[in-house]
């Protein structure tokens, strides 16, 4: 019996002494303060760009003890400050609070691609656990319809073709169908085998990109064709528009391009050049005459031709008819197209006289080999533009002393001429001055299409020689403007 009670003692003091250990585990958990863990309301999310904002939800396992902050992450391919802003990167959570908000604000008006993502994190902190098998990120997928501007050029009333002569500078427009929302590069391909720079400048330069301005819903840029003196030049320059960046505006295909025929046709001058030469000259003959008073002048044959090595030039030639009666080359008015010597006119009374011919009224000026400049309208060769370079002509001034007195036999041109085998240009008579007389400028048209094609042209001279234009004819229409003498001419074939 004693043993039984032993054994009953022993059992009730083990009992004991373990219920009060358990007791006193229980009280040291209560006091214990347990580690929330924190995870995102969800893990993905699709937001409507035009929203504005997303509220981001963080909830804790259970209540903070005290004002908790959590650290957060981004990353993703929609990019901070251009897409989205923040205004930290943490979220607070009140204490006794189970979860907490970080507002995004979405930046719509900057964002033109779809599909950007943003994704944020959970960062490690000591007030909190993060368990990656719970939700610890979020995807927030930002959805909007991607409309942008369409850019094409408005062709209305553009030049087509340009005369690389003429070195044109052409507008090009370009219209959006609604305005643009920045700033947007415009870049330019070229095709058809004309170089930027050498061929031809975008903007006065040699960059193929410029900028469109937002808010802008047209806009021109100018393409200058560089001169280029070459007669059956024909290229097709083709320039076509394109972004720079993809997200800014796009273009229709059928109207992302737009040709220019940059060509210099030749103009068949045969057409105005259908009678042989006089005898003794080179070229054709012509039939030139200057405006008067009253209309045109008597026709005067004069020699010229086409220029083979500069095409689309009229040249110009000296006549050296041979003139049997003194066994002489005579100067006479076939080299003279832009009837000089009649601006050059000396009176009877003079005692000078200009070159060495047949009498006052056969001066010769040196010949030009590049008098007009045909220049086509468009691509039509049979009509267009005559101008010419600046360009210099002279004569010279002899004393009239015995010069032409005397019998013809014995006059001085004549001994001159046969003492040179007859050629003026050889005399070694003496001169007394040069008459120089400076070509300014020549403006005209030209119409090979009419039942007697003509060639109408102005052109300026101007001299320091008090010899020209001394005695006018009364008859011309010649205008002095300034220092410069502005005479008419037309040219048709005899």
């Amino acid at each position: 019996m004693k043993k039984l009670i032993k054994n009953y003692l022993t059992k009730a003091i083990a009992f004991a002494i373990i219920f009060t250990a358990l007791i006193s585990c229980e009280k040291i958990d209560e006091g214990k303060v347990r580690i929330p863990v924190v995870t995102f309301e969800t893990s993905q999310i699709s937001v409507n760009t035009q929203s504005g904002s997303y509220d981001v939800v963080v909830k804790l396992s259970s209540p903070a003890s005290k004002e908790l902050t959590v650290k957060v992450g981004f990353a993703g391919s929609a990019v901070e400050n251009e897409h989205y802003t923040v205004p930290a990167k943490e979220v607070k959570i009140a204490s006794g609070a189970s979860e907490g908000k970080l507002t995004l604000t979405i930046l719509n008006d900057n964002i033109w691609e779809e599909n950007l993502e943003i994704v944020l994190l959970f960062s490690p902190g000591t007030d909190y656990v993060i368990d990656p098998k719970q939700i610890a990120e979020i995807k927030i997928k930002l959805t909007k319809e991607i409309v942008l501007p369409v850019v094409s050029f408005d062709i209305e009333g553009t030049t087509q073709h340009s005369n690389p002569f003429n070195s044109e500078t052409i507008t090009l427009k370009l219209k959006l169908d609604r305005a643009l929302r920045s700033d947007s590069q415009v870049n330019l391909k070229f095709e058809g085998g004309m170089t930027i720079g050498g061929d031809f400048m975008i903007n006065g330069g040699n960059s193929n990109k410029f900028t469109i301005p937002k808010d802008k819903t047209t806009h021109t840029f100018d393409v200058k064709i560089n001169k280029k003196d070459d007669a059956g030049f024909d290229k097709n320059l083709k320039i076509t528009i394109e972004p720079v960046d993809n997200k800014t505006f796009t273009v229709t295909q059928d109207k992302a391009s737009y040709t220019i025929k940059v060509s210099d046709p030749i103009v068949n001058l045969s057409l105005i050049l259908k009678t042989a030469a006089l005898q003794g000259g080179e070229g054709f003959q012509i039939y030139q005459n200057v405006k008067t008073l009253t209309g045109w002048s008597n026709n005067v044959t004069v020699n010229s031709g086409i220029n083979t090595v500069k095409k689309n030039y009229l040249k110009t030639f000296r006549n050296n008819a041979f003139n049997a009666a003194f066994d002489c080359k005579a100067n006479s008015a076939g080299g003279d197209i832009l009837r000089l010597a009649d601006m050059l006119n000396f009176a009877n009374t003079d005692t000078v006289i200009a070159d060495y011919g047949v009498g006052k009224t056969t001066r010769y000026f040196n010949p030009s080999d590049s008098l007009l400049r045909f220049v086509a309208d468009g691509e039509n060769p049979l009509k267009g533009v005559v101008t010419s370079v600046a360009q210099k002509f002279s004569a010279k001034v002899v004393l009239k002393v015995d010069w032409e007195t005397g019998t013809n036999g014995n006059k001085q041109w004549h001994l001159d001429s046969k003492a040179n085998d007859g050629n003026i240009l050889s005399s070694t008579y003496p001169t007394i001055a040069t008459v120089v007389i400076d070509l300014v400028k020549v403006e005209g048209t030209y119409d090979f299409t009419t039942a007697t094609p003509e060639v109408l042209f102005t052109a300026w001279f101007k001299s320091s020689s008090p010899f020209f234009m001394k005695n006018l004819n009364a008859t011309y229409d010649i205008v002095k403007e300034g220092e410069q003498y502005k005479v008419s001419y037309r040219f048709t074939p005899r």
